[in-house]
């Protein structure tokens, strides 16, 4: 086959593997409501779409050329055209279904959940899962077989077309510059644009600021907060007279535990318990996902945090105190420690002998189960001499969301969760299934609190231990559109149950906003800890009635602003793709015009934002982002 023919071949293969990658593309865009906003909307969205495709292909045909250049072998250049259409395919069918449930696209989280020991794990994916998502590769493969197939018979029976692309790399070079310079234009003006590229996967923004400056608009930098320094944590050290009877701690944290769960017909052992405690009913975590969520309850600051803390491998600053105090320590999860890293950074200094995760049981409910006796065989054989701090992460409540028989209240529940096949619209119509497998899970967990209350009430040891209940994040069950977690902050996401017994006070219910910030200035004063909580924290001590009119929910690569009007999103680092967004209080949309007046009157609390994102660097290197518009 001479050089000409295998150049109309691939010509015709790319075509159609453009056509599929198009396909696959279009499906996290809304269509629909983009082409009633109007033609401009619609119009950019085509385009984009159009350019984007070429873009997202790009990768296939070089290094198809580039195999083409180095070998005159006609079978491992197709070899290699198949096998890079079939990564692209399979990647834009993977990021269009990650966008459909999770509401993202691929970025530097899905990059580390697949890169990190024991991130794949966290998923609690079945063999039904696995064998599906292998037939959907292998499905891909033979796709782009077919289609290369195809391509060569159009040839041999002359039907190919005589495809020409002298002019697509100059029109596209004049289209992206178009494309771009116009969303730059758009924001600056009407802002109609912004929903649309974040439907267009790694769309990336651009400014055009000194252009369109001296044309004579008025420009503002992009509202990217951009955090450098290294950590100057806690801001002074800490100072504490440790209190002649210390207090014992259980810290109790569980995997995507949504505050409307805890009730008495769900978690009737946390109820009760509850009712002699202080329960805090609008707790926000500082994270919609494990990793910022738990990050933040230990150490008291915004999610953003996370990444000095594990380039710098710091520990959280209780936990020191804690190590100074000799408290005797044993820490328990179902997960892993090594992922999310809370063993390089939160837990950075613990003896690894301390840190156990050697899970065994088949399932996220028998670990559970099995750590409890841990967790309670700790305590049994401990110093009695010495204060003892014992944290367990449960797993029980994370999908595939894992029980029992014994511990079924809510039904029909599904099976299992086959992670290959699930779909909006598969989820929309098996959600009330799924979420009854949840509650289900739920009621397991409360059923291994209980068995901690039984035990500290047996052995008399209410009168002199914290006990702390507390979820990482929240789980959303498609009452804005997603399922899960990770993806967006409304409430469902980011709020959940917070309890903390302290012996001798008096029970509270509190409907204030709380955080996961405000844990730990809560507890260091009865540590005998004399420093301000602003020396190591952005929170407010719980039990002395301070209260917070605002605070910070964050995940990879954004963090949001939370009060009572508004939920501000915006992104942190120039790396993001992600662009600035915000709701009502409520997470119910913001008219334009209404956005517009409502976050002027915001100025202020992002300044306060920025602040409090660069108090604990030894440089204030946060730029401050331009007013939102």
């Amino acid at each position: 086959m001479t050089a000409s023919n295998q150049t109309n071949i691939l010509k015709t293969y790319f075509l159609l593997t453009y056509v599929a990658v198009l396909f696959l593309v279009s499906d996290s865009m809304p269509v629909t409501s983009i082409f009633q906003d109007g033609l401009l909307p619609f119009g950019f969205m085509l385009i984009t779409w159009l350019l984007y495709g070429l873009y997202y292909l790009l990768p296939a045909i070089a290094i198809t050329a580039l195999v083409r250049f180095c070998s005159k072998n006609t079978s491992a250049v197709y070899i290699t055209a198949i096998i890079m259409g079939g990564i692209t395919t399979l990647l834009m069918y993977a990021n269009a279904k990650l966008f459909s449930l999770y509401g993202m696209f691929f970025n530097g989280f899905i990059f580390n959940l697949v890169s990190t020991p024991g991130g794949i794990e966290s998923l609690g994916g079945s063999s039904a899962s696995d064998l599906g998502f292998a037939l959907i590769t292998l499905g891909f493969i033979s796709l782009q077989g077919a289609m290369l197939w195809l391509a060569h018979r159009l040839y041999v029976k002359k039907a190919a077309p005589q495809l020409s692309f002298k002019f697509l790399p100059a029109t596209a070079l004049i289209a992206t510059v178009l494309v771009h310079m116009g969303f730059a234009l758009d924001s600056y003006t009407t802002n109609q644009l912004n929903v649309v590229a974040q439907a267009i996967p790694f769309y990336q923004t651009v400014s055009a600021r000194g252009f369109f400056k001296s044309l004579g608009f008025t420009t503002q930098r992009e509202a990217k907060i951009k955090l450098k320094g290294k950590l100057n944590y806690p801001l002074n050290p800490i100072q504490f007279k440790q209190p002649a009877k210390p207090y014992n701690i259980i810290w109790l944290t569980s995997e995507s535990w949504r505050a409307d769960t805890l009730n008495e017909k769900i978690m009737p052992n946390s109820w009760e318990f509850a009712k002699g405690a202080a329960r805090f009913t609008r707790n926000y975590s500082t994270g919609n996902g494990t990793r910022m969520g738990v990050f933040g309850m230990f150490t008291a600051m915004p999610g953003n945090y996370w990444f000095p803390f594990l380039e710098e491998r710091r520990g959280a600053a209780i936990i020191d105190v804690l190590e100074q105090q000799q408290y005797q320590m044993s820490f328990y999860t179902s997960a892993k420690f090594s992922y999310p890293e809370f063993d390089k950074t939160i837990f950075a200094h613990v003896p690894t002998s301390q840190l156990h995760d050697n899970n065994k049981g088949a399932s996220g409910w028998e670990n559970d189960r099995n750590n409890v006796t841990s967790l309670l065989s700790f305590i049994d054989n401990r110093d009695k001499t010495k204060p003892f701090f014992t944290f367990m992460f449960f797993e029980s409540p994370h999908a595939r969301y894992y029980f029992p028989p014994e511990s079924v209240i809510a039904t029909p529940y599904r099976d299992d969760l086959n992670y290959a096949t699930l779909s909006k619209t598969a989820l929309r119509n098996d959600i009330v299934p799924i979420k009854n497998r949840y509650i289900n899970s739920v009621h397991h967990l409360d059923m291994q609190y209980g068995r901690i209350f039984d035990y500290l009430k047996q052995h008399q040891l209410l009168d002199n231990t914290i006990v702390i209940l507390v979820g990482d994040h929240g789980e959303e069950f498609m009452e804005h559109g997603f399922w899960g977690h990770n993806s967006t902050f409304v409430d469902q996401q980011v709020r959940t149950p917070l309890v903390i017994y302290k012996p001798n006070s008096a029970p509270l219910v509190s409907d204030q906003m709380t955080s996961h910030m405000d844990i730990v200035p809560t507890i260091m004063p009865l540590l005998g800890v004399s420093n301000p909580s602003s020396d190591y924290a952005t929170g407010y001590n719980l039990l002395a009635g301070e209260k917070r009119n605002h605070t910070y929910v964050s995940d990879w690569d954004k963090v949001t602003y939370v009060d009572d009007e508004v939920k501000i999103t915006q992104p942190v680092n120039a790396k993001s793709f992600a662009l600035m967004t915000a709701s009502r209080g409520d997470d119910t949309a913001l008219p334009h015009a209404e956005r517009k007046t409502l976050l002027q009157t915001k100025q202020p609390a992002m300044l306060q934002l920025v602040q409090d994102l660069s108090k604990f660097f030894k440089k204030k290197d946060a730029k401050t982002p331009a007013p939102p518009r």
